[in-house]
């Protein structure tokens, strides 16, 4: 077997054929390029398929993986963990960009800084054309900001932020921010990710593994914009929770009971503390966000509410912005 390359870049995909080269072409083009890329097609059934074994065979830096039966997109994401040799992993979603320079900056804070254990510059969103989405429709944009950023979210109901130096500051910016789900594309220490329970298989579950890292070591953020979020009608973020989450629970048993409420979170949130190397007065501190995050009385009325309703949780701001988006020329065909 060859040496391991210091970064492992896992592709897990779906029926993805639509943005999938431009975003494979994003990865292809980093300046930092000593990397692996594998993908794992969860039993595409469009040309998702024909699309990775064509780059497959055109750059060696590619292995492309095709499960025979869809496991759901929980397991399709944790199982190229599991399978990781570099020193540093990223997800990369099928239909998002990267900047040349994305691997190369966050390769030069991690490796300059042992305590940081996640890396993501600044990032911008996009609509399913490629375009930039105004500032004044972008509901994730603070006002007056540009850009987003995933380390100093704008809506945290907190004065800590996930570059904080205490585990329990980080982790109560995790618990009480909102990154709008990009955050788990970061550039992350593989040892790191490794001693998390990964992602568990319920709908939001990406934001746990975030607390669960935070607990583990410093987030660090270049000031640069070299990352674009797609914001389209078939995206996740875009669906009612309750297609949201049959999406990422995947073929019928194939993940599992899958979990949707925000008392599940609560539990992953509680698991992760409890698993942590914390001193006595930092998991207090932790039970205290924990406390403020059951606190949120507004957001367990409105589940509560949803519920009652027969309505899925998510965002509608963020699905009226897909919507938009998609009248401009998004969405499949």
């Amino acid at each position: 077997m060859s040496a391991a390359p210091p970064i492992t870049l896992g592709v897990p995909v779906w029926n993805a054929e639509r943005y999938l080269p431009a975003a494979l072409e994003s990865l292809l083009a980093q300046t930092f390029g000593d990397f692996e890329l594998t993908i794992s097609d969860n039993a595409s059934t469009d040309r998702t398929e024909a699309v990775c074994r064509d780059f497959a065979a055109r750059d060696r830096r590619v292995r492309y993986e095709r499960l025979d039966e869809n496991v759901g997109a929980i397991e399709n994401f944790n199982r190229l963990v599991r399978a990781a040799r570099g020193r540093y992993f990223k997800w990369a979603a099928s239909d998002d960009l990267c900047a040349p320079t994305f691997l190369e900056r966050c390769v030069e804070r991690l490796g300059t800084d042992e305590e940081v254990v996640w890396c993501h510059p600044l990032t911008r969103h996009i609509d399913a054309a490629g375009e930039p989405v105004p500032a004044a429709i972008d509901p994730a944009l603070p006002p007056g900001q540009p850009n987003h950023s995933l380390v100093r979210p704008g809506a945290l109901s907190t004065r800590y932020d996930r570059a904080a130096p205490r585990a329990w500051q980080r982790f109560r910016a995790v618990v009480l921010g909102t990154t709008w789900c990009s955050d788990s594309y970061g550039l992350i220490r593989t040892a790191a990710l490794r001693r998390t329970a990964l992602l568990r298989p319920y709908f939001g579950a990406e934001k746990v593994l975030m607390a669960e890292l935070a607990l583990l070591g410093r987030f660090a953020e270049p000031p640069e914009v070299l990352f674009s979020q797609r914001v389209h009608a078939d995206a996740a973020s875009a669906l009612g929770g309750g297609a949201a989450e049959r999406t990422f629970a995947g073929a019928a048993g194939a993940a599992g009971r899958f979990s949707s409420t925000r008392l599940a979170l609560l539990r992953g949130y509680a698991s992760a503390v409890r698993r942590a190397e914390l001193g006595a007065v930092e998991k207090l501190h932790c039970g205290v966000t924990l406390a403020r995050y059951v606190g949120q009385v507004d957001k367990w009325g409105r589940i509560a509410r949803e519920a009652i309703g027969g309505r899925g949780v998510g965002d509608d701001t963020f699905r009226k912005l897909a919507a938009r988006t998609y009248a401009a020329g998004g969405g499949s065909e």
